[in-house]
């Protein structure tokens, strides 16, 4: 039963560490901010106990990394996988940079506070906001993103 686990195909999904935005709670999808050193440290402490040899992703067994084009994401993989093995699974093919896993577009929202996102609203004559069924003013709505 072991060796039928070991071979079923598996599906990773890994997060970007803290940035200032989302430390924030501000909303970030196309702007480019970088971790914070807490968020490195965020990313390096899930790679030790996640990622190497016999662990949970061991890099040997990987078929295709797929990740978005914003640095933050860019940066976790790095620091993920070690340079390394980062640089190894990049020359063996194994990486590909997927515009459609971008984060979403806030348009005129990105950079705003909840709050802030809201008070724009109300002086727009709206109560309220639900971004599944409103979106974002100049960016993507459910039903839009990739």
């Amino acid at each position: 039963m072991a060796d039928k686990v070991s071979i079923t195909p598996r599906v990773f999904l890994a997060r970007h560490g803290q940035t200032e935005w989302t430390k924030s709670g501000r909303y970030t999808g196309t702007t480019e901010i970088n971790l914070t050193d807490v968020g490195r440290q965020q990313v390096l402490g899930t790679s030790r106990v996640v990622v190497g040899t016999g662990n949970l992703i061991d890099p040997a067994k990987l078929g295709q990394v797929f990740m978005s084009p914003r640095n933050r994401a860019q940066q976790t993989f790095d620091l993920l996988f070690g340079e390394a093995q980062a640089k190894a699974l990049t020359v063996d093919n194994k990486v590909k940079t997927v515009n459609e896993l971008a984060e979403w577009d806030y348009g005129a929202y990105e950079g705003l506070l909840t709050s802030e996102i809201l008070a724009r609203r109300r002086g727009q004559g709206l109560d309220q906001w639900n971004i599944w069924e409103d979106g974002c003013e100049n960016g993507e709505y459910e039903g839009a993103s990739s």
